[in-house]
């Protein structure tokens, strides 16, 4: 129960709804005058943020009384990206250090708010928005769109697709629609990369890019989906293996956008362990860093053993250095 919410008729439920943060505009439609905000804030009951928006206690503000200040401070204001997909159930890791991300019209007055991350748009359509908990947030495809162009790395930026569409959140026909009316964002070729492994099939789509990066560096290309027992006698299907001889071999395990789940990572490593086991040597990659980044992924093959094919290894491969 926030301070003193209970002495006005329908203020309690309208402040549970919003976290206790209010309009000016909505507390006086509740009856509640400016003469008695201004006493409750003198009486340090409640705190202003902003011309006006006002928060219903004197204690600082949580991760979603933050996203209610950060709207209601605004003319016209929808949440977006992270926080958007945030409120849609996306998982992910350190979610409370993340910033909360508002989108408003280009040109918009806002107060500057501690971890509130303002970006101006002149695509803004909050006619549009997704309203989860009576939020306005911006519809879910543009979210990992936006949430996938703003990252720092075009690596993360697929990562995020990929765990989009893993956690079915939203599907590869949404996504490949709001690419065709985003306009120019950054990344936007690896984005569309994601997206056609997602519609078509990230783990096919990975052993293409294996295959490919075999054949560029001279390496030999590995037994595909190999059936192999492990150390308990289950069967195990490795994404790529080479033998080494003396019965060890190495296998290259791909991970693509299932790998992101903590469930499906705690059984990877049980699996590698099984497969160590065997005598087997076990090396992990991203599907991103097979097609975009292999150089580290090759030196590390030909450490181990990996063999050249055999009409390659005399005129020599390319190895990306």
């Amino acid at each position: 129960m926030y301070a003193r919410v209970d002495r006005f008729s329908r203020l309690d439920t309208l402040a549970e709804l919003q976290h206790g943060v209010l309009h000016r505009r909505q507390l006086e439609s509740l009856g509640v005058g400016e003469t008695t905000v201004r006493a409750q804030i003198r009486a340090e009951r409640w705190h202003p943020v902003g011309p006006g928006v006002v928060l219903l206690q004197n204690a600082p503000p949580d991760r979603r009384q933050l996203m209610w200040l950060a709207v209601l401070d605004a003319d016209v204001a929808v949440l977006g990206s992270h926080t958007s997909l945030e409120l849609a159930g996306f998982r992910t890791f350190a979610l409370e250090a993340e910033l909360v991300h508002l989108v408003v019209p280009r040109g918009s007055k806002v107060t500057k708010l501690p971890r509130v991350q303002v970006h101006e748009s002149r695509r803004l359509h909050p006619d549009r928005a997704v309203l989860t908990g009576g939020l306005p947030r911006t519809p879910t495809a543009q979210s990992v769109i936006d949430a996938a162009a703003w990252q720092p790395h075009p690596r993360f930026a697929a990562t995020i697709v990929a765990a989009a569409v893993q956690q079915q959140l939203v599907g590869a026909s949404e996504l490949e629609a709001a690419l065709r009316s985003v306009g120019r964002v950054r990344h936007k070729r690896f984005i569309r990369e994601a997206v056609a492994d997602a519609a078509t099939g990230a783990h096919s789509a990975s052993e293409l890019d294996l295959a490919r990066l075999c054949r560029q560096s001279g390496i030999a290309q590995p037994a595909r989906q190999v059936r192999r027992r492990d150390s308990s006698g289950r069967w195990r299907y490795l994404d790529a293996e080479w033998d080494l001889g003396h019965g060890e071999s190495v296998v290259l395990e791909v991970d693509g956008s299932q790998h992101m789940d903590a469930a499906q990572w705690q059984d990877d490593i049980r699996r590698e362990r099984a497969v160590v086991v065997g005598r087997k040597w076990v090396l992990r990659a991203t599907a991103f860093e097979v097609r975009h980044e292999p150089g580290f992924l090759i030196r590390d093959l030909l450490a181990f053993g990996v063999p050249r094919a055999p009409d390659l290894s005399e005129s020599g491969g390319v190895i990306a250095q």
